[in-house]
């Protein structure tokens, strides 16, 4: 299939995170209301690409039972693929948990207008890093890049990083097929986008440490971030839910984007409940929570988010979130608090535990907190 940019020149995409899909979908109210979100969303913005950032569906029995993964992704993807609409996905660290990456990517390619395929040599780290172009209107120049990256599982050695990193050997095979699209295109960085599941360590560069009447809405780094608490700095939009769960070993690919240059954005996945963006030296980075129900997640905040690129002019993207509740949708998956309390009444109310459990200073008061505003919430 061939991305172009739209007669008036614009080209939309359309994300969707950590949608944690399981077997029994077709009796599930966690996939309903996912629908509901996902149909809500096509047919109010209908994008020209829908990206999916990884834990999409889960392959523990993609083994024994490949055709029922083959459904269950089907179902996923159906809303987008019967509207003509083509969708790309990464690699989530779930889906390499069960050691059957290459089946998974097989499956998911094996659907028209479905794409995940791995363009980097059998010998490079990963199983799914490719590369989408997108076309002038006329159909006939490449003027936009699609960068979609294995970010990989766990890393092997918990002691030097819970979460894996983007190998080195991936960022030289970027950095080579970037120096293609440079020629490409008269000797000029190609604009770009990175789309991947695990965000980078520089993250962190959005956000800053809380002031002392700031805690109560703060919240804890991760691993080798967790003993500050942070909240985001000026500039950044949007709700920080939790620490970013970064690799805690920087491998460079931050600095592999500013070298090669032309990179304006990466959008990643993986923490359910941050939907926070900004820019650091130079590159907008949006962190996207949640799409579905299946997993952890803060009542009905569950979003999607709109990227508009401009083909004259695509360093002035833009971007938008919208909740499931700002469609007029009603959900059936949670309980009763969490099903009817407006979206800023279910974060006051997690600002309420959190706040509650700082003043207590207790360990365990703020842990029974959290798991009593989890089970409201119909986790």
């Amino acid at each position: 299939m061939k991305l172009k940019f739209n007669s008036d020149g614009k080209f939309k995409i359309l994300l969707f995170g950590d949608i944690h899909e399981y077997y029994d979908y077709e009796t599930s109210p966690n996939f309903k209301d996912m629908q509901k979100l996902m149909n809500a969303a096509l047919d109010e913005y209908k994008p020209d690409l829908c990206v999916l950032l990884g834990d999409n569906c889960s392959s523990e029995h993609i083994a024994d039972k490949p055709e029922d993964f083959k459904k269950m992704v089907e179902a996923l993807v159906k809303p987008i693929t019967s509207r003509g609409i083509p969708v790309a996905s990464v690699l989530g660290n779930h889906e390499h948990d069960y050691g059957h990456e290459d089946e998974v990517v097989a499956i998911y390619n094996s659907f028209e207008n479905v794409i995940m395929r791995n363009d980097a040599p059998a010998e490079i780290t990963g199983n799914a890093n490719f590369k989408e172009l997108i076309y002038s209107s006329d159909g006939e120049k490449p003027v936009f890049c699609l960068w979609f990256i294995d970010s990989n599982n766990c890393h092997e050695n918990r002691d030097i990083s819970h979460y894996d990193y983007v190998h080195t050997d991936q960022i030289e095979w970027f950095e080579k097929e970037c120096k293609k699209l440079k020629e490409m295109n008269g000797g000029k960085p190609m604009p770009s986008f990175i789309f991947q599941h695990t965000p980078v360590p520089e993250e962190y560069e959005l956000l800053r440490k809380a002031h002392f009447w700031e805690l109560p809405i703060a919240k804890r780094g991760f691993n080798s971030h967790s003993k500050t608490l942070y909240v985001g700095k000026k500039g950044t939009e949007g709700y920080v839910g939790e620490g970013p769960c970064s690799p805690d070993v920087n491998n460079g690919q931050f600095a592999s984007w500013k070298k090669v240059g032309g990179i304006l954005g990466a959008f990643f996945g993986h923490d359910h409940l941050n939907d926070f963006s900004g820019y650091h030296d130079g590159i907008f980075m949006a962190q996207h929570k949640t799409a579905g129900f299946r997993a952890y997640t803060d009542g009905c905040r569950t979003c999607v988010r709109l990227v508009t690129i401009d083909e004259k002019n695509p360093e002035k993207f833009t971007h938008e979130l919208k909740r499931f509740k700002e469609f007029g949708l009603k959900c059936e998956c949670l309980s009763p608090i969490f099903r009817t309390i407006s979206d800023r009444q279910s974060l006051l109310l997690h600002i309420a535990g959190y706040a509650a459990a700082g003043l207590a200073g207790a360990g365990t008061l703020t842990f029974a907190i959290i798991k009593l505003i989890e089970y409201f919430g119909g986790k």
